[in-house]
């Protein structure tokens, strides 16, 4: 029933299964201690397996009773299974980031607990332009360690974006270095 002054409340059927419960089918159990090579490995099966490991592809090989090997190129060939891993690992991460924020704010860690946040949210990259954070981007112009000894010298300094890719050779080899 929709009331038509606010649609976007409406009666929800607490028997009806959850669409989460609908995309991801019940794993059987399984007779064998190793799955038979010549079974053969259905989507639903490692999709289910995903979403009950959060991602994790040793624990869902686990459940399934397979090589971690078959799963992962299993996962490399279907589109809907890099989705249900990406999204179970989203889930993991955002519940990551969370944990040193909450650290942080709860009033009940003890000092070590918060220092521990407070740190970890200082190295990530929100607080990247902050002073206090280990190598902010304007360090780069700013300053840098600089090594002297009697045969030579090394400066030390934080990269920026204005840096050239080090992984990216831009410059041809010479006749020197060919011989």
């Amino acid at each position: 029933m929709v009331d038509e002054k606010r649609p976007y409340l409406t009666v929800v059927d607490a028997s009806a299964p959850s669409p989460e419960a609908l995309e991801f089918a019940p794993l059987p159990a399984y007779p064998w201690d190793e799955r038979p090579p010549t079974l053969p490995l259905e989507p639903d099966e490692a999709a289910t397996a995903l979403h009950l490991s959060h991602g994790d592809d040793a624990d869902a090989a686990a459940l399934l009773k397979i090589p971690i090997l078959r799963l992962q190129r299993l996962v490399r060939q279907s589109p809907r299974l890099q989705r249900v891993q990406a999204e179970a690992l989203g889930v993991a991460l955002a519940k990551a980031a969370s944990l040193p924020i909450k650290t942080l704010f709860d009033p009940q860690a003890d000092r070590r607990a918060q220092e521990w946040a407070s740190t970890k949210i200082l190295q990530s990259k929100l607080a990247q332009t902050h002073p206090l954070s280990p190598a902010p981007p304007q360090s780069a112009q700013s300053g840098s360690l600089t090594v002297n000894s009697e045969r030579q010298s090394i400066t030390f300094r934080w990269r920026t974006a204005d840096d050239p890719d080090p992984n990216v050779i831009d410059h041809e080899p010479t006749d020197d270095a060919a011989s």
